[in-house]
């Protein structure tokens, strides 16, 4: 499996449309940031959003060859803590994909200077739950969604992480 991982682009609206759509039941039911279908119109129009004059969001996609397989993203990036998501294609999961693009996400807002990221999970998706665990989120508060399901609110400080990256290196021997 040779997966590239990178910034989501104009031209990939109908990939992202198709991998969002192409999603089962079981996967929309703990992911689903647009709605439970979406249009490439729809896609074209978030994907602008990325756009450096706008830079409310930063997406980015998991492509084997032709196809998104995986869609990890920041939104809201002016906001005090920006909205993290990501979901990976059915016949993916399980092989380090969420993993990869939570970390790259997690980078990029360490690069950014982003201080606080947040997201919600469904209480049942222990998997993800624990993977957010490990990379420092905590929860904050539980809750039901619209949509009758339990959340978890969880919250990452990447504030150690920005100093870290901000700390001068060590001298050599």
């Amino acid at each position: 499996m040779s997966i590239e991982l990178r910034p989501v682009r104009p031209a990939d609206a109908a990939a992202l449309a198709a991998f969002y759509n192409g999603l089962s039941e079981a996967s929309k039911r703990t992911f689903r940031p647009i709605g439970v279908t979406t249009t490439a119109e729809k896609c074209s129009e978030m994907i602008g959003q990325n756009a450096p004059e706008v830079a409310k969001k930063h997406d980015i996609v998991a492509c084997d060859g032709p196809n998104i397989v995986g869609w990890g993203f920041l939104w809201d990036l002016h906001a005090g803590a920006p909205t993290l998501g990501l979901g990976v294609a059915d016949a993916y999961q399980g092989r380090g994909l969420g993993s990869a693009l939570m970390d790259r996400l997690l980078a990029f807002a360490v690069q950014q200077k982003i201080r606080h990221v947040k997201l919600t999970v469904v209480q049942d998706n222990e998997k993800a739950w624990r993977m957010y665990e490990r990379r420092g989120f905590i929860n904050e508060e539980s809750m039901v969604g619209s949509d009758g399901l339990p959340y978890f609110y969880m919250v990452a400080d990447l504030s150690d992480r920005i100093a870290e990256a901000e700390r001068p290196p060590a001298p050599g021997p």
